[in-house]
């Protein structure tokens, strides 16, 4: 039987946030991928700090609307301190919940899509107060500082109270694995996006000041301690001390910012406070290890593709050791040998579309960029295994043909009662 709904479908997608950022615009693309199937879309968030995004979203559903739900996080991006901290459940939280899951029924929805697994204190009243079939959306690495008590929580919550459960790669799937419908979907791309983008990145190089020839390497990402900036930052000092031949070089930090004149009356009163924020951190590695000039930091912005586009190499030094994600697939599509950190080898293949080191290597992150620097032939070779690997996995067709099978196995007694 053909999988295509024959009465209008109606989905409600609850996300965290609209921001620049992998989460929304995954589940932006999500969303776009469905037009044209009989669907009607609805999109609830806790909070906008996007305006520009809110507005791309409404092209594709009824309304986007703001709603005030409690969040249980456990995620890479988190301290080991947030990691185990589990949050309080109070009478507002509850009554939030009803009044969420009371709209949801009043707006007859069918699927409710949670587009990450933050959401764990909602499922109980929601199982309790409606029929709607719950697909989850693992987008986040939940047990990746081992299974504590509210990561227990979280994941029997969404594995005890979710009709279908999508993990974006093996990874956040392993956790998951006794789930009767499990579905590992790698997150979409959408390749139309590339017929904007030149074929080389000469002129997003001008407006940012980078000669023709500097060979250029970047990473993406919030400005978080986990992300590995610091590391990024390292295998630079790293390559211009012990590379004698590795001097025309920038690297660029795409999602964040740092003042490099910060203020000491400020920074003196932290250090009497015993605090001292990452962004100096920051700025004390570049003014020590004298890489100012060779450092170029770029704000979220929302055509991200540009100026992966003047990268010769990407780079994904987290922390946490997770080589997948958003960054990643823009990375492949955009046929750039990627160096990260971790072991999963679901996108990067090992010296065949990047290389895999351990987290917290800044030299083994140094030694492979040094590498794709003095074999360009390679290089290329790479990117073009990396967009070929990632066309595969993530184009739209594929995608879509993905989440519509799980959507419609979950209704298809509703749609078709005899069936």
């Amino acid at each position: 039987m053909n999988n295509s709904f024959q009465r209008k479908v109606k989905i409600a997608f609850l996300g965290n946030q609209i921001a620049y950022g992998g989460g929304a615009k995954s589940l932006l693309l999500l969303i776009k991928s469905l037009q044209g199937q009989n669907i009607e879309s609805y999109l609830f968030v806790t909070q906008i700090s996007s305006e520009e995004m809110k507005a791309e979203f409404e092209e594709y559903v009824e309304f986007v609307k703001i709603v005030n739900l409690p969040e249980a996080v456990s995620a890479q991006t988190q301290t080991i301190k947030e990691n185990v901290q589990k949050r309080k459940e109070n009478n507002q939280d509850l009554l939030n919940i009803k009044i969420f899951a009371e709209e949801l029924n009043k707006l007859e929805i069918d699927i409710l899509h949670i587009n990450n697994s933050v959401f764990a204190p909602i499922y109980k009243i929601l199982r309790s107060t409606t029929n709607i079939k719950i697909v989850t959306h693992i987008r986040e690495w939940v047990d990746w500082n081992g299974i504590h008590q509210k990561q227990r929580y979280i994941i029997d919550s969404i594995e005890n109270n979710s009709d279908a459960l999508i993990c974006i790669s093996d990874t956040e799937a392993r956790v998951f694995k006794a789930h009767t419908n499990l579905h590992v979907i790698p997150n979409t791309f959408d390749f139309n996006e590339l017929t904007h983008i030149g074929n080389n990145g000469k002129k997003i190089r001008k407006k940012l000041g980078i000669n023709e020839n500097t060979f250029v390497v970047g990473m993406m990402g919030s400005f978080q301690r986990n992300k590995g900036v610091l590391d990024f930052l390292k295998a630079l000092a790293y390559l211009k001390q012990n590379k004698n031949n590795f001097e025309d070089i920038k690297f660029v930090v795409l999602g964040g910012s740092v003042n490099v004149k910060p203020n000491i009356i400020k920074h003196i009163l932290r250090k009497i406070l015993l605090r001292n924020t990452f962004n100096y951190q920051v700025y004390k590695l570049l003014k020590r290890e004298k890489i100012l000039n060779e450092v170029i930091f770029l704000s979220n912005r929302k055509n991200v593709l540009e100026v992966v586009n003047s990268f010769d190499v990407a780079v994904r030094p987290s922390y946490t050791g997770d080589p997948w994600g958003r960054d990643v697939i823009e990375f492949m599509a955009m046929k750039k040998p990627i160096v990260a950190t971790g072991t999963s080898e679901f996108f990067i293949k090992n010296e065949k579309t990047g290389f895999i080191v351990p987290p917290r290597d800044y030299v083994g992150l140094a030694e492979k960029i040094y590498w794709l620097y003095q074999h360009n032939k390679e290089r290329n070779e790479m990117g073009q295994r990396a967009y070929k690997n990632i066309f595969e996995l993530s184009n739209t067709n594929v995608f879509r043909a993905n989440l519509i099978d799980v959507y419609f196995n979950l209704i298809r007694h509703k749609l078709y009662p005899r069936i």
